[in-house]
């Protein structure tokens, strides 16, 4: 016969349990991450009597709890897209504040050059109209910088937030590695017990996870679980965890990159395919924050270069030619800056590259690929790639000549300044070519005297004939000796005509009057800068600089007078129309349009963003709210089975109790 004893006191157990895991729930209705848990109760085998079965009470199978595999895997997606898309909007809503706002962009200090240009157009011999618009020069270039500087802040603060990112998911990898450890202990021992809070730790770390990159969860033995992250790497197998580290970027190093590391060695990976956080982190840095930086500079590099080269074609209040006012952009140091060379053991080079047009200047980056190199002839090709359209090319010259080697399209040239003897390059070495990334930085005012500006047309102006085949082009870069016998007046212009001997190393030209006469007894030669292009024609009390291009025989470039500088005032107005002139762009756009279609993009970038982070917001409260409709607690149910557990409890005593009254009864019809 059944044990009434035994019965009652399963009851108790069982009732017990479901009073212990009720209260539980209770304690942790706001503790965030927690399952609702309940017991696994079933009837204990019954014994048979005759033909009949009698029941034995309850037992308890375990305590489960309320979990949703595919909820859980649906809100870790929705937790990782929402991570990136609120990234991505932050950072892009900072830039675009940085570039838009009236207090902080540089569209307003540009029209106050050129305001102040128009100024001196209407009072050419004024000292003071030239001295605002140097003030006003000054102030725009600062803005610039200034601009650079706030940029470079918000790129380092990605990089901070990259190696603070790999540092909190190895953190988190080391965590479920370790609860893995210890669900692997619970669910193996012989005494028993459940996991689930652990469990529940287990599922939270993997959330926190899934905000930094996207996260596959595979099941394992024994209730562990694998974590594969991005496009599949494994970081956490069972008990096991690798660590994400930051490192230096190539080819520059102020680039934070990510890498695994198991056992002291490392392994690169691409974080903008880790997804999360960490790829908005990447994809900002990349595609708006660097290309933002090489924007500001195509702008400032063309305003800058275009008034520099317009000032050079005028003359001084002192009757000078006008020298520069802004700094070369050209110049050794800015060419070899806009070149990093990777660290990939393939030889040692120094390049350089030169911003030869404007029109087709443009914000992008390449990426140059050695494809052939001759020690011998110093013959050497590149595949050149356009990191933004992904177009390459091929692109030939000769090391051992200093010929610039031009890129078709991009409106630059490389130079190859050096090539390390002792290790030459290699097929595969690699450059990375950025043009005009630190154009923002670099840009100053060299000039301050308000005299140089040059306002007046120059008092002698170089023309080259519509009729010249050749791609050179020339200015008068400096009158030596006004008291030359040959120095010519407004009725005595002076042509020069390039000779037949002409190379791409030397320019042979001679000299000729208004009538036609030759005037240099002997042929003239001048030799061709190979890394600048540049070269000085000198004759006649003038020198002559070819800027650049390459003349051919038959080209002519013809030497005009102008009398007087005083009054003139045609060489600061071709400069104040430098406003509204498309010369950038091929020819599209002008500087204020560069600008415009930087906020453009930034803007439209910020609002698409602000969208999908709307959106993926919506999609991860749902999923969420999901798991609670299964894994939360209700207090209402819980109050209600606390009383039901509660009646349970004193029926299974009053079972007890009955019981031991039997027994009594049974002691006493014996004696």
């Amino acid at each position: 016969m059944a044990d009434l004893f035994q019965i009652g006191l399963s009851g108790i157990y069982s009732s017990q349990a479901s009073l212990a895991t009720t209260s539980h729930n209770i304690s942790n209705v706001s503790t965030e991450g927690y399952s609702r848990q309940t017991v696994d109760v079933t009837s204990a085998q019954a014994q048979k009597l005759g033909v009949n079965f009698i029941g034995n009470g309850s037992i308890i199978n375990g305590i489960d709890r309320a979990y949703d595999q595919f909820a859980f895997k649906e809100n870790i997606i929705n937790t990782s897209a929402h991570a990136y898309n609120e990234v991505s909007y932050t950072q892009a809503s900072q830039l675009d504040q940085l570039l838009s706002n009236e207090s902080t962009s540089a569209a307003n200090s540009v029209l106050n050059v050129f305001s102040s240009l128009g100024d001196v157009a209407d009072h050419p011999n004024t000292i003071e109209t030239r001295a605002v618009f140097l003030e006003n020069a000054s102030n725009m270039v600062n803005q610039y910088n200034t601009l650079y500087k706030q940029l470079e802040t918000q790129f380092t603060g990605v990089n901070n937030d990259i190696e603070n990112s790999a540092a909190a998911i190895t953190e988190l990898a080391d965590s479920i590695a370790t609860l893995n450890s210890r669900i692997l202990v619970v669910s193996s021992s012989d005494s028993s017990g459940d996991a689930n809070d652990l469990l529940d730790r287990r599922d939270q770390a993997i959330t926190a996870l899934s905000e930094y990159v996207n996260v596959s969860v595979l099941e394992a033995d024994n209730n562990m679980v694998n974590i594969y992250i991005g496009s599949g790497q494994g970081l956490v197998m069972g008990v096991q965890s690798q660590s994400i580290v930051a490192i230096n970027g190539d080819p520059d190093p102020a680039r934070k990159e990510l890498a695994l590391s198991n056992n002291g060695k490392t392994s690169p990976v691409d974080g903008s395919k880790f997804g999360g956080k960490v790829s908005a982190l990447f994809e900002t840095r990349e595609n708006e924050i660097e290309r933002a930086f090489n924007q500001l500079g195509q702008n400032v590099i063309g305003l800058t270069l275009a008034i520099n080269e317009q000032q050079q074609q005028g003359q001084t209040l002192d009757g000078e030619i006008g020298a520069a006012l802004f700094n070369d952009i050209n110049s050794d140091q800015a060419m070899k800056s806009r070149v990093l060379s990777h660290a990939d053991g393939k030889g040692e080079a120094t390049l350089s590259v030169r911003i030869d047009d404007l029109s087709e200047l443009s914000a992008d980056e390449f990426t140059l690929t050695v494809d052939s190199y001759d020690t011998g002839t110093g013959d050497i090709s590149f595949e050149v790639t356009n990191n933004t359209t992904g177009l390459k090319e091929t692109i030939i010259g000769n090391s051992s000549t200093g010929q610039r080697i031009e890129i078709p399209g991009a409106g630059i040239s490389i130079g190859i300044d050096s090539i390390s003897t002792s290790d030459p390059l290699q097929v595969g070495k690699e450059f990375t070519l950025r043009p005009t990334r630190l154009g923002a930085q670099q840009a100053s005012l060299d000039e301050t005297d308000p005299t140089k500006v040059a306002v007046a047309d120059a008092e002698i102006k170089a023309v080259v004939s519509d009729t010249n085949t050749g791609s050179a082009t020339f200015r008068v870069s400096e009158i030596v000796d006004k008291g030359d016998t040959n120095y010519m007046d407004e009725d005595s212009p002076i042509t020069i005509k390039v000779s037949t001997n002409t190379t791409t190393s030397e320019v042979f030209y001679n000299i000729f009057d208004k009538n036609d006469n030759q005037i240099n007894p002997t042929e003239l030669t001048a030799t061709i800068d190979p890394l600048t292009g540049k070269a000085i024609l000198e004759f006649a009390g003038v020198k002559v600089e070819m800027e650049k291009g390459i003349p051919v025989a038959g080209d002519e470039i013809t030497l005009n007078y102008n009398e007087t500088g005083a009054g003139d005032n045609r060489n600061i107005l071709a400069m104040s129309d430098l406003q509204n002139t498309k010369i950038m762009n091929d020819g599209k756009s002008t500087f204020q349009d560069v600008y415009s279609e930087m906020i453009s993009e930034i803007g439209a970038k910020t609002a698409n963003a602000d969208v999908a982070m709307q959106s993926s917001a919506i999609l991860k409260n749902q999923s969420f709210e999901r798991i609670q409709s299964v894994s939360g607690v209700n207090m209402d149910e819980e109050a209600a089975n606390l009383l039901m557990y509660q009646q349970h409890y004193s029926a299974a005593a009053r079972v007890i109790t009955i019981a031991s009254e039997l027994f009594d009864t049974i002691l006493q019809a014996a004696r």
